[in-house]
């Protein structure tokens, strides 16, 4: 044998070498699968941001913080509020990092300050919602609030108002993590929580679970429950053992696999069924007054979404786009004429931006590395804050974004992840901020 074919037979044996490797340390470089193709019609078109607006800063006059007065020896309360929720009455709730349900009551100018942009709260905790972390949330017509939980599902607690302890009719009480443990679904002194569904019946009849429950809106006429399950990798814990949601997005962001969905549950039946699918991190939901669509938005399209329940069928459309960043929560007013409110939580990083306008053939791969360096390594978002006022279009209006409330620089108020109008006021939810703005819609 000569030289030439033994150096042929050791390339070829480091060759079949590496193979293996790759083959064999692909799951745990890659658990959730390389990244895929995105083609250039489902990739985010952005406008540029305006530096000159900066409606969402306290010198525009229009935002207001709510606080928490926190009582000593106390623990806060008042914690990153995803999105805001009303009851039937007019009280407000947020959910908290640490999955407590959380009234706020008994509104004051702070104590000792002339600021009138600034409000402290009474924060009460009115129920445990276990060992999850709740995002969105409703109140339906009976008091009954459903919410997003990412680890469990959909979920409801009710009789809220009650002198008692709310009460549960308890469907599961255990939850079999990945590691193979197992954490109460509720606290052990105020057992409260019900989940709804955890899971959805495909087509072939086949069960596929809720990975990521993101937000809930409720239908005013039916009652169905609109949810969204927003992408199929579960979330795991952070070095600080906090549920790192954030990074399972990033990670879906990179991936580009669009695995997100539209779902609605039944309460009168208890069924759950698929509305839509194929979103880029299916996120906020909202149902308009009288019942005929349903928006969603596509996150890292940076797109409004409408799912049509009655008259037009034959998926869901793309209606709006061109906003300044990604997008998260969503809310339609009742009040308001036809106007929705959708939540910009950051710009698109200039890094993404540069892949996204790469061809695929390296795009891919620079995405697929992206998903293998450590979490504390992954880019971050940029700072900024914004919520946009939507038409969502009818037969005669195209859809349109009719004004931007914006900080730029997210000075003053960053990462909203939740828009809730009530009253003419919209009530904004961060990831970022222990406080509750609002904006005066007049």
């Amino acid at each position: 044998m000569d030289q030439k074919q033994q150096k042929r037979i050791l390339l070829a044996a480091r060759t079949i070498i590496a193979a293996i490797a790759i083959q064999l340390l692909m799951p745990h470089l890659l658990p959730h699968g390389p990244a895929v193709d995105i083609p250039p019609q489902r990739r985010p078109v952005t406008s540029p941001v305006d530096p000159s607006n900066k409606s969402l800063r306290f010198s525009s006059g229009k935002l207001t913080k709510i606080v928490e007065r926190v009582e000593e020896g106390r623990e806060p309360l008042l914690i990153l509020p995803e999105t805001i929720v009303f009851d039937n009455s007019g009280t407000m709730y947020v959910m908290n990092e640490n999955a407590k349900l959380v009234s706020l009551t008994d509104f004051e100018q702070e104590e000792g300050s002339g600021d009138a942009s600034i409000l402290t709260a009474k924060a009460t905790e009115v129920a445990d919602l276990g060992m999850g972390r709740p995002l969105g949330g409703k109140f339906d017509k009976n008091g009954c609030l459903y919410y997003a939980d990412i680890l469990l599902g959909l979920a409801r607690v009710c009789n809220l108002q009650s002198s008692s302890k709310p009460n549960v009719e308890l469907v599961a009480s255990r939850v079999k993590l990945e590691d193979g443990s197992c954490c109460n679904l509720q606290s052990s002194s105020k057992p409260n929580v019900e989940l709804v569904a955890s899971r959805v019946k495909l087509e072939d009849g086949s069960w596929s679970p809720i990975a990521y429950a993101d937000d809930v809106d409720i239908g005013p006429k039916t009652g169905h429950v609109y949810f969204s399950d927003a992408s199929d990798i579960k979330t795991d814990r952070d070095i600080a053992g906090r549920w790192d949601f954030v990074y399972s997005s990033k990670v879906e962001g990179v991936r580009g696999k669009r695995t997100g969905r539209l779902l609605r549950y039944r309460p009168e039946s208890g069924e759950v069924d698929i509305l839509a699918t194929g979103a880029a991190f299916a996120n906020g939901v909202a149902v308009d007054k009288d019942e005929t669509y349903v928006l969603y938005t596509s996150t890292f399209e940076g797109s409004v979404m409408k799912y049509h329940l009655t008259g037009k069928r034959g998926g869901p459309e793309r209606v709006l786009d061109h906003f300044p960043g990604f997008l998260d929560g969503i809310d339609c007013s009742f009040q308001r004429g036809d106007l929705c409110y959708v939540a910009i939580p950051s710009t698109v990083p200039s890094l993404m931006t540069a892949i996204f306008s790469l061809p695929s053939w390296l795009g891919k791969p620079i995405r697929s590395f992206l998903m293998m360096i450590p979490r504390t390594w992954a880019p971050s978002l940029e700072v900024y804050g914004a919520a946009a006022e939507i038409h969502p279009g009818d037969e005669n209006t195209p859809a349109r974004i009719t004004r931007i409330f914006q900080d730029p620089d997210g000075r003053d108020m960053s990462m909203i992840t939740g828009v809730t109008e009530h009253e003419d006021k919209l009530y904004l939810g961060s990831l970022h901020n222990n406080f509750v703005g609002v904006v005066s819609l007049d």
